[in-house]
């Protein structure tokens, strides 16, 4: 599995708070090692009978006593220049064609890159196509790329749909790649997509599960992800399993890039099993590493690699600070050894390198004068602030977060004043969006820390969300991608929202049906729904608040919800999402009120911050209701 970069922020407007889900990423969904390896590194390739090289240095050779050291460990694999060179390929290509998918002429980009696929293929080679909305179809069976031009033409013919099924896609790629299946061929399915599946099959268990059942039968899969509303653990969980890759594409113009220009990193096997330790002696400390998950021994460390194939580099950076002791103090040396199963020799290959840093009265001025270790390091700084960042936010301390945020990109701006090169200034424009969400907001409020001693406490058997029945209007909670108006006659024609006790009474929009569809809970009586004209191919915040807690309770949040627009491609499906956790995908009811809801253990948590988020559908418009939102405790664990 190797992923290809991070996502940039949201196209949606930065004064919005920086709590709001979907403009603020959750910290466990910031990879540093995406940023770092979303770019080729320079890094030569291995030699003669080696299936991956590796190149070990120190960002300087030479620091003073009281200084730092980065050290980089760079790691390589052979492009096959003659593609005679690569294994028999039967290859099944799943593709998302759902509404979302027109957005930023994803599935275009994916349709040109699909047609420089076929190109590329041998006439010996096989393949299949299969697309998928709110259905999946066989585009392709399964056949020998002999006639080019024909399946082309196919590819051409491929319109965006509706929803996304994502798992009968998925399977039907599976079922083409079993008809050719040869022990002696490269067997694997490619997944793209951008959403998060909500037709058909969609809970994430039974999907991984499937995926399985053909993994264990010899066939693999990667994955890709493209945008930024989608399930990525399940699509790096399905990589993980089916002996593939991941990789998420930080925008669609670099589809080409993943799709093409990495096809042996997709479809060639190299080396599996990569497993990476540094070991050093009591002279060193390490400080930081960037990235992974790493194992800390004495005096060693451990990192388990994703599998490598053709085409690929990648590198580990780790930050050490000198002790000044051991025999030889003045000159400190790691050892770095890398095991991985070769799948050409097949055997277990075991390299090891050494590397000697220097301790100098008058050492180095920079900590990293190598020019490929200071970029990397250099993203490596902003992605892990960027980290640092959305942890400090899920914490709700704003202050701290743009605090950490700017000490990461002053850092950088220091180094490369000019950003003249492409790599980090695509990590800086991302840290510098969310740097401006943080300065407005904490501006705006004072930005004034939650003290969480003060939390007020709730009986067990009332509602947590202040207004969560509309009954006190446009008040308690903010709609950050859309326009209020004041109940009217056709109010509701541009996009936007409204607070009314019923959809009739003016007529908010009169190609509706001339019905109340009032709040179906209304023990109170002057109980009022949330009417919005809210369609879109991208993921919206309808509804956003922030309410005290208790730890360590498990709450039931549940809203009512309608679509008024008729039709199942009218028809949005939505997420509850609080603290960065996220509910299943859930449809509104069409014509009639369905309940959305989810469970959510708040563990250490004193304040929540919940978001209703509407999933993308295939139109830009879109008449909806909600109301009736709660958050009621089911069970404290004292």
């Amino acid at each position: 599995m190797r992923r290809s970069g991070w996502r940039f922020n949201r196209r949606r407007s930065t004064h919005a708070i920086p709590w709001q889900l979907g403009i603020i990423p959750a910290s466990r969904e910031v990879t540093v090692e995406d940023f770092v390896n979303y770019h080729r590194h320079e890094i030569g390739r291995p030699k003669s009978g080696e299936a991956v090289g590796m190149d070990v240095r120190w960002g300087n050779e030479a620091i003073s006593g009281n200084g730092e050291a980065v050290l980089q460990v760079g790691l390589s694999t052979s492009l096959a220049h003659d593609r005679r060179q690569l294994r028999p390929l039967n290859l099944s290509v799943v593709i998302d064609k759902s509404g979302s998918m027109a957005d930023d002429n994803k599935l275009t980009r994916v349709k040109s890159a699909l047609l420089t696929l076929v190109s590329e293929l041998r006439p010996t080679d096989v393949l299949s196509i299969v697309v998928f909305d709110s259905e999946a179809e066989v585009l392709l069976p399964a056949q020998p790329v002999s006639d080019k031009e024909s399946i082309k033409n196919l590819i051409r013919e491929i319109q965006p749909g509706s929803t996304t099924n994502l798992n009968g896609g998925l399977m039907l790629g599976y079922q083409e790649d079993l008809k050719h299946y040869r022990k002696e061929a490269t067997n694997r399915v490619i997944l793209l997509t951008d959403g998060i599946a909500n037709r058909g099959e969609i809970d994430p268990q039974m999907i991984a599960r499937g995926s399985q059942s053909y993994n264990d039968r010899g066939i693999d899969l990667s994955t890709i992800g493209v945008g930024l509303d989608l399930n990525k653990d399940l699509l790096e969980k399905l990589a993980k399993s089916g002996r593939g890759l991941f990789h998420f594409i930080a925008d669609s113009q670099d589809i080409q890039k993943v799709f093409v220009n990495e096809l042996q990193s997709l479809i060639s096997p190299v080396a599996t099993e990569p497993n990476l330790e540094i070991e050093f002696g009591p002279g060193l400390e390490l400080e930081k590493m960037y990235g992974y998950s790493p194992k800390l021994g004495q005096n060693t460390v451990k990192v388990k690699l994703d599998n490598m194939n053709s085409g690929m580099t990648e590198v580990v950076l780790a930050k050490f600070k000198p002790h000044g002791e051991g025999p030889d103090a003045s000159r400190l040396p790691v050892t770095v050894r890398l095991s991985y199963y070769d799948s050409d020799r097949e055997k277990t290959v075991v390299t090891t390198q050494k590397a000697f840093l220097a301790l100098t009265e008058h050492g180095g001025k920079d900590l990293v004068e190598d020019s490929s270790v200071a970029k990397n390091y250099t993203i490596a700084v902003l992605a892990q602030g960027i980290r640092d960042m959305a942890a400090s936010c899920e914490d709700h301390r704003y202050r701290q977060a743009e605090k950490v945020l700017n000490t990461a990109i002053n850092s950088a701006s220091k180094r490369y004043p000019g950003m003249e090169d492409e790599d980090i200034k695509r990590t800086m424009v991302i840290a510098q969006k969310y740097q401006l969400v943080l300065r407005t907001e904490n501006q705006h409020s004072g930005s004034e820390e939650i003290d969480s001693d003060r939390v007020t406490e709730k009986s067990s058997g009332l509602n947590l969300i202040p207004n969560g029945d509309f009954s006190a209007g446009n008040t308690g909670f903010s709609s950050p991608s859309l326009s209020y108006y004041d109940p009217a006659i056709n109010c509701l024609w541009p996009a936007g929202f409204t607070i009314a006790s019923t959809f009739n009474s003016p007529q908010l929009h009169t190609l509706v049906a001339a019905q109340e569809f009032a709040a179906p809970k209304r023990p109170n009586g002057n109980e009022q729904v949330l009417f919005a004209n809210a369609g879109g191919t991208e993921s919206l915040v309808l509804w956003t608040t922030r309410v005290n807690c208790k730890p360590n309770t498990t709450y039931r949040l549940s809203f009512q919800s309608i679509s008024l627009s008729g039709g199942n491609e009218w028809t949005p499906t939505y997420e509850i999402r609080v603290n960065g956790v996220r509910s299943e995908p859930q449809p509104a009811g069409t014509g009639s009120y369905s309940e959305i809801k989810m469970h959510w253990d708040s563990k250490g948590a004193k304040t929540a911050t919940i978001s209703i988020v509407r999933m993308p559908i295939p139109h830009g418009g879109g008449l909806i209701g909600i109301g009736n939102i709660e958050m009621i405790p089911s069970l404290s664990r004292g």
